[in-house]
């Protein structure tokens, strides 16, 4: 199985639990509250890219179909770590090298559509010690 079903295959389940929760809330089974918990905890998380660079990361965004919106990129000999932004790298930490800079807080941001993205790769950047731009902090 290739990795684009896969993930397709997690949307779908994640889809599949969304609705389950929805329809548990509906028959009185559980709260509103907790469907859209179990809602969010059924939501796939967005994949994980390491490259040697952020040329070659910015590249491989605008032509690799493997690596799709919220993506989370992580290029460890600049400390740049980042999210793909519907064709756009953008950094969340505070070096973004040939990727886009964050410019609005990502709560913000797009709606608040990627706080989970920038969540995963805040927890990354944190694990390998590279600087947060303040913008990309979520609480």
């Amino acid at each position: 199985m290739n990795r684009t079903n896969y993930t397709d295959i997690q949307d779908d389940d994640a889809a599949d639990a969304a609705r389950a929760a929805d329809e548990q809330a509906e028959s009185g089974e559980i709260d509103a509250h907790d469907a859209e918990l179990a809602a969010e905890d059924a939501t796939p998380l967005k994949a994980v890219h390491r490259f040697d660079d952020t040329i070659e990361a910015y590249d491989a965004t605008q032509c690799r179909d493997d690596i799709r919106d919220g993506d989370v990129l992580v290029v460890e000999s600049e400390k740049v770590v980042g999210l793909l932004v519907e064709a756009w790298p953008i950094a969340i930490t505070e070096v973004s090298g040939e990727f886009h800079g964050l410019t609005a807080p990502v709560g913000e941001f797009k709606d608040g559509r990627y706080i989970a993205s920038a969540e995963r790769a805040i927890k990354l950047a944190g694990e390998l010690g590279f600087p947060v731009r303040q913008s990309a902090q979520t609480a």
